[in-house]
């Protein structure tokens, strides 16, 4: 690992975390940064290269660079973005860790208004939505105005505000949770920081991972309803060609939906200096840069065991992991459509889960786990998903938990 630079701010507010693995053509956020209407002390600006490049795009904006680290991580192993969060939180020096899209717009009251959220709930994992303007014209980033971004071309503005913050149906999909996610350096420290387990390798999956840990430790999940960023298109933008891990048919990783049901809220594979900051909080600073990447990462992560079907695998129907959600089972079948079976013997005929309900195919996970949410008892649901959280710590037998579930609903 090498510092270029490292911030000399000692309490700032706000630590902006912005990430790149070597693909970064722009990041014209800085730009944007420049113009917030808070002091400039009251944020500090960490950029984070995965490999070791020196990015020529960050050059013109170097003065709005507070820290700057090449993890120097060998050619040959695959971009692990959660590695880069974890980095970001150990070098951090705020209050509110954000991380954000590096090649994104922002109004002048971004920094304030994520500061003034905190002051009003300070248990709060905050989001911010994100429109997206699909014109090629715009590419390279031109500098348009926010009301270019936001009209013809954009993909997901109504009335000013994005079809994300107002779905109230399937939000979980819609609303894009990779753009902006703000917490409190100490919570996400408490859950053991992002999880680097090799499912969430390349681009599946994101911040969200440890915004549905935040929510099981506590913290409550916000969208700002009126502040925003703005994207504008460019290539490789869904990334294209990436490695993608286990997800539901819609890029949402399962692995994360898993944690989320459960009530988990330590990661699968945590960071060694991560792990040293939760449990001794004063850790020697230089042993926390030294244990930041374990050694068997570059192992585990090699390109070569990716490509070559050794590793973590794309995603197909046989090697998507079948998840359980509330007492059933959820499987992919063909052409990355769901099924759900009950895990227990009893069946819910009078909830009008039967026939063809029962057996039907959903388009999605998230269809899937409406599906139960309709059909499922309130009562039900809570008592499954406290069962399975229980039988994830290994405090509960699979024949108890089918035992408890029929005490719930027996031989309806």
């Amino acid at each position: 690992m090498r510092l270029l630079k490292e911030s000399a701010q000692t309490a700032p507010a706000v630590s902006l975390i912005l990430l790149d693995w070597s693909v970064r053509e722009s990041f014209h956020l800085l730009h944007y940064l420049r113009n917030q209407d808070v002091p400039r002390e009251v944020f500090e600006v960490i950029v984070i290269e995965y490999y070791g490049r020196v990015s020529e795009a960050i050059k013109p904006f170097a003065n709005e660079v507070d820290t700057w680290v090449l993890l120097q991580m060998p050619e040959g192993c695959y971009y692990h973005k959660h590695l880069m969060y974890n980095v970001g939180i150990v070098l951090s020096r705020g209050e509110i860790c954000v991380i954000c899209d590096s090649d994104a717009m922002v109004k002048p009251g971004f920094i304030r208004a994520i500061i003034e959220e905190f002051k009003q709930q300070p248990n709060l994992v905050l989001h911010l939505d994100q429109f997206r303007n699909g014109r090629r014209n715009l590419y390279p980033f031109n500098y348009p105005t926010f009301d270019e971004v936001i009209g013809d071309g954009c993909t997901n503005c109504i009335d000013g505000k994005t079809t994300g913050i107002l779905d109230e149906h399937d939000p979980i999909h819609t609303r894009n949770y990779g753009a902006c996610m703000c917490a409190r350096r100490t919570d996400l420290i408490a859950i053991g920081g992002a999880d680097e387990h090799i499912d969430y390798m390349g681009h599946i999956c994101g911040p969200y991972e440890m915004t549905f840990r935040l929510v099981n430790a506590g913290n409550q999940e916000r969208w700002h309803p009126t502040e925003f960023m703005f994207h504008t298109w460019h290539p490789g933008q869904a990334g294209k060609d990436n490695h993608l891990g286990p997800h539901d048919g819609r890029h949402l990783s399962t692995t994360a939906l898993e944690a989320l049901y459960t009530f988990r809220t330590l990661p699968l594979v945590e960071n060694e200096a991560v792990a040293r900051l939760r449990t001794a909080p004063e850790s020697d600073p230089a042993v926390l840069r030294d244990t930041l990447i374990a050694p068997g990462r570059i192992q585990d992560w090699r390109r070569d065991l990716v490509e070559g079907g050794r590793g973590a695998t794309q995603l197909d129907s046989e090697h998507w992991r079948p998840i359980e959600y509330s007492g059933f089972l959820i499987e992919q079948e063909r052409q990355e459509r769901y099924r759900s079976r009950s895990l227990t013997s009893f069946s819910l005929q009078g909830a009008g889960w039967q026939g063809e309900r029962a057996g039907a195919l959903d388009d999605s996970l998230s269809q899937a786990m409406r599906r139960i949410d309709r059909f499922v008892p309130f009562g039900v649901r809570i008592l499954a998903g406290l069962v399975a959280a229980l039988v994830s710590a290994g405090q509960l037998t699979a024949h108890a938990r089918t035992w408890l579930l029929r005490r719930v609903a027996p031989g309806r």
